[in-house]
Order: C-alpha cells, then structure tokens, then sequence
C-alpha cells in the first residue's frame, strides 16, 4: 500500500504540473463550441469575446457552432473533450437547468463534466404586448388575465425556454392562468405577436426590443431587479408590484470538468479585462443587454440557485419533461 508521504508527494506534483500548465497557458488556438446556430446570442458571445481571447493570447480562437437536440450536441462534445483548457463550451440555462427539467435524454452530467469559467452577459426577459392588447402594464396584464383566466395567451421561444419559465412565474406570483404557446424560436413567437395571433411575448431583448422601438410591440416590463441602462423608460415587475419577481437569462463560458483552477482563472483573469472595454460593452448595451463578469465560484451558485428556483417552479406547476 502507498504510503501516506507517497501519496502526498504524487498530489504535489501533480498540483506543480498543473501551475506550470497554466504558466504556459495558452500554447495552442482554443475552440469555442457554440450550442446554437450562428446570429443568436450565445453565438455573439462567443465571437465576441473569442476575437479578444485570441488578441490578449496570441493564439488562434477558432468559434464552432453545433447545434441540434436542444444545445445537447454541443454541450456534450464539450463534456467529452481533454479538461486542459483548449475546448470551451459558450453555454447558456438552456443546457444546465432547463433541459434536465424538460427533456428525459440527457447526454451529458450537469454536476459533473463542466468547470465554470464565467458568466459574461445577463439578458433580461421582457414581457411584451400587441399594441392592440389591452394593457400597458403589468398590472394592466394582471387584472386582464385574472378576468379572463385561461383566455390570455402568452408566446415564447420555445417550451422549456426562460420565456416559459417567466410565465410560470407570473402566474404564480399573481395567482394567473396564462396559457404558454411555445414555437421553435423567437421567430415565429415574435411574428405571430405582431400579427396579432397572440396578445403577449415573452422574450430576450433580440429581436423584440427592435419592434419596441418601431413602435410595433409594446413594453410591458423587465425581469431584472433593476431597469436595464439601454431602455430606462420600461420599469421592472418588482416595481410594477410584484417584490419577488426576477427572471433573466445568462450567457457564459464552461470548460470540460476538471480543468485545473489555475488554468480557469487565467481564463477569467482575461474574460474580466474584454467585457470592461468599451467596444465590447458597446456591442451589447444598446441591444437591452447587461455585460458582466462574474467568477467560476459565483457562476456555479448562481447556477445552483438558478436550477433550485426553476426546478421547484416547473414542478409545482405540474409540467412533465418531454
């Protein structure tokens, strides 16, 4: 049997193996895997924070987008890859909270085969009118559903999405009986509020903040704590009257588990200096976005809590995974 010093002095190499990685980390280009198809979000992420990766490094960052299976593609080719550092996953609720709850087929361990790098970008969900919809309001939405319960209808991108989940929550908070209309994608839920198919939309900023601005879809609120700099004229649900309310979605960086701390803090150490540049804060500001760094220990809370908050939501409300 190995003895307790052989033991120690084998954990202490590897833990000076592992500090001289990071010291001469990054050697070779990184790849981002982006779950999603190109244009959304998580893909502006990755691009944008992977051109400055590549600046501060000197090493190629090359961005792949694999979508399918609900971000399960991706997200398990990350799980599967070397926990050095060179493989990097662009992730977002979907894959760690909301597919465990929505979807049986799970390719990949939650707990288990990702180490958090950041969260690097909070966007608000906002709850959205028809212009012709009789409420400018949450309160408005309130007392329109609670005089027509199970006749108010409320569209999202999709079942399991934080739209959804948004919707839950209001109709909890309030004592509602909104019924969901999930599409595949903002799409087809932004189109068929325009048309006036459906009275509510409940979505990221992209692209019904556009229609906002055009004057085609009316603002009712946003789920952050606080208003949000880029359109300070649309006040929260807290304010609105609901004090317990918030819902937003995050964006971030996970590297295959395992990964050496010091090769993660490297990574966040350079993640916290671009999303302070003005170039970068200019790309998602305006767009109704939060641009934000939060470390590998506050992501895994916040992550933890995120899942605890929706998962006691979704069961209560009796929705079954697909």
């Amino acid at each position: 049997m190995q003895s307790k010093a052989g033991i120690i002095a084998g954990l202490l190499a590897l833990a000076i193996a592992a500090q001289a990685n990071a010291q001469n980390y990054p050697s070779k280009p990184l790849r981002l895997v982006v779950p999603y198809g190109p244009g959304g979000s998580t893909d502006l992420t990755g691009r944008t924070v992977g051109q400055k990766l590549q600046e501060a490094f000197g090493q190629s960052v090359v961005v792949e987008n694999k979508p399918g299976a609900s971000a399960q593609i991706g997200a398990a080719e990350v799980a599967k890859s070397a926990p050095d550092g060179y493989t990097l996953l662009v992730g977002a609720p979907q894959i760690f909270i909301l597919n465990p709850l929505f979807f049986k087929e799970r390719r990949y361990d939650v707990e288990k085969d990702f180490t958090p790098v950041a969260i690097t970008l909070i966007s608000p969900n906002y709850i959205m009118s028809n212009p012709q919809a009789p409420v400018r309001g949450i309160q408005d939405l309130i007392g329109w559903a609670r005089a027509n319960p199970g006749k108010v209808f409320y569209a999202s991108s999709g079942v399991g999405s934080t739209g959804h989940l948004t919707g839950l929550l209001l109709n909890k908070l309030a004592g509602l009986d909104m019924q969901h209309i999930g599409y595949k994608g903002s799409a087809g839920a932004v189109a068929d509020v325009l048309g006036g198919q459906v009275s509510i939309l409940i979505d990221q900023p992209v692209p019904g903040i556009t229609h906002v601005r055009a004057g085609k879809l009316r603002a009712l609120a946003v789920g952050t704590t606080e208003r949000v700099s880029a359109l300070p004229e649309i006040g929260t649900v807290r304010e609105q009257g609901l004090g317990d309310f918030e819902s937003s979605t995050w964006f971030g960086f996970w590297a295959p588990g395992g990964t050496p701390r010091p090769v993660i803090d490297r990574l966040y150490a350079e993640i916290v200096k671009i999303m302070r540049m003005p170039e970068v804060r200019a790309k998602f500001e305006p767009a109704g976005y939060i641009p934000t760094a939060i470390g590998p220990d506050e992501t895994a809370a916040k992550v933890r809590a995120d899942r605890e908050k929706w998962t006691r939501l979704v069961q209560e409300a009796g929705v079954r995974p697909e």
